[in-house]
């Protein structure tokens, strides 16, 4: 069993947006999620992240998002293969948390990402 980071759960969260509905109803669930699960780490999380170029802000709205470096880094600790196509990203992540048994430290960003892959967590 694989333990994820609180890093790389924070960027697994980012990563599971960026291929869910892109509105504002998500992003503020995403933004909820976040400031729920790190509190006071949050600006300490987005600004370690950002400096490694895993997230930035975009021009359009000023909010956060995953990078390219950040999709790539998601892409590499899941073993999901880097051509497969956006559209089944989010069934390989689900495939892998699984197949790999993946551990979450932090439970609302678990239950997060769970929901949007379609994982049913019985122990919530």
């Amino acid at each position: 069993m694989g333990k994820l980071t609180l890093k790389e759960q924070v960027l697994l969260a980012y990563y599971i947006y960026n291929f869910i509905e892109d509105n504002e109803q998500s992003m503020m669930e995403l933004e909820q999620v976040l400031q729920d699960s790190l509190q006071e780490n949050h600006a300490n999380a987005l600004e370690e992240l950002k400096q490694e170029g895993l997230v930035d802000s975009t021009k359009e709205d000023k909010k956060q998002r995953i990078t390219n470096e950040g999709v790539l880094y998601i892409d590499n600790i899941l073993h999901i293969q880097s051509e497969s196509t956006d559209g089944n990203k989010l069934a390989y992540v689900k495939d892998n948390l699984l197949i790999y048994e993946i551990a979450f430290t932090e439970d609302k960003l678990k239950a997060y990402v769970y929901k949007h892959v379609g994982i049913i967590d019985e122990d919530n």
